[in-house]
Order: C-alpha cells, then sequence, then structure tokens
C-alpha cells in the first residue's frame, strides 16, 4: 500500500476556493502540538493569507492591475504552503492522523482497475515456414500481454515458453514444421493481475 501524502495541487481551487483551504491549513497548524517550529512559519503564511484575502476584494472589480496583483499573490502563498506541507510531511512520517490533522488534504491513491478475463486465442500459419500467430481480443484493463507456448497438447506436466508483448498480437519463431503447438495467453494488469485465455493448438507449417 502507497504510503499516504498530502496534496499541494492548489490548481482546481477557485480563488475564493483557495483562501478558504489555505485559511483551513493555517487554522489547524497554529497550536497543532504535532508542528511545533513550521518551515516557513505560520506568520509568513498568516501574513501572505491576509494580503491575498485583500487582493481578491481588490479583484473584483476586474480591474486588469489588481487581478495581476491577486495572481502574483496566489502564487507566492501556493509556494509557501507548497513548503509548509514538506515540512508536515517529514514531521508526519507517514502517519496518516497526524497528517489531516494538518489541515491538508490526502492524495487519492487510485484504484488498481480489474481486468478483464482474456478470451479466445486466434492462431494461424505466418508468411514463412516456423511462424505461428496468435491474437487474442484486446483485454479492458491490460497493460501487457504473455503469450505462452509448449510443444504437443498441453498438459498439467507442460513447459511453457513465454513472450511478453505490449500488444494482443505475437509470431513464434522458429518452430519444428508438422509439430503440433499448444498456445494460450495471459493478460497482465496493474499489480500481480493476471488471467488466462484457454488453451488453443495449432500445427506449425
Amino acid at each position: 500500500m502507497r504510503p499516504p501524502k498530502i496534496s499541494t495541487n492548489f490548481v482546481p481551487y477557485t480563488d475564493s476556493g483557495f483562501q478558504v483551504k489555505a485559511s483551513v491549513i493555517l487554522s489547524s497548524m497554529e497550536g497543532n502540538p504535532y508542528f511545533t517550529n513550521p518551515v516557513p512559519p505560520l506568520d509568513t503564511i498568516s501574513q501572505l493569507l491576509a494580503e491575498y484575502t485583500d487582493a481578491l476584494q481588490k479583484a473584483a472589480s476586474k480591474d486588469i492591475v489588481a487581478v495581476t496583483i491577486k495572481n502574483n499573490i496566489r502564487g507566492v502563498l501556493e509556494h509557501q504552503l507548497a513548503r509548509l506541507a514538506l515540512y508536515v510531511m517529514y514531521i508526519a512520517d507517514d502517519n496518516e492522523a497526524i497528517l489531516v490533522s494538518s489541515g491538508y488534504s490526502l492524495t487519492k491513491t487510485p484504484s488498481p482497475q480489474k481486468i478483464d478475463s482474456a478470451g479466445n486465442v486466434m492462431l494461424r500459419s505466418g508468411g514463412n515456414s516456423g511462424q505461428l500467430m496468435a491474437k487474442i481480443e484486446a483485454v479492458k484493463g491490460a497493460k501487457s500481454y504473455l503469450f505462452e507456448i509448449t510443444p504437443g497438447s498441453a498438459n498439467e506436466d507442460s513447459v511453457w515458453e513465454d513472450y511478453n508483448s505490449s500488444r494482443c498480437t505475437f509470431t513464434f519463431n522458429k518452430l519444428q514444421p508438422g509439430q503440433l503447438y499448444s498456445v494460450r495467453v495471459a493478460a497482465l494488469g496493474t499489480g500481480l493481475q493476471k488471467t488466462y485465455s484457454g488453451v488453443f493448438s495449432q500445427w506449425a507449417q
């Protein structure tokens, strides 16, 4: 499981939403027993937040100079909040409760996409002797494919040779003409996800 992290991406916030978020962080950090020596100092954050609040009110007039000043101050405040976040993460040392107490939001851990089952394998001879082309329908959620082949009919004692491919087609080369081969394909997803197709056989030409 990935360690918890706090988000320093303030871009999605509207100007007023950013003001609220910055205020929440400041009030959460003030007097917080976990964070006794913040870097940068909370006085710096407080001063910038006051300047930003004033600039935000003046920018309501849509005056281009006022809007530019507001944007500049927001940029400086975002930068200082990002610096403060580094301090918070250092002190918290992956403790989620301490991270949350700072007023910052945690980043969302993406859930791994569950991959569908691999379907049937389509086999046909290649353009040259000793080639066998294998293909399956693309599997939703698959990151890559593992094409496996073994001589003869497959059984529990079969030894499979595998070939990784980013595509859902693969050509086996240097096979023995006149030999029966069995093929199966595994679709590989995130983490350790793996789903197999059935086993299909064809004679090499």
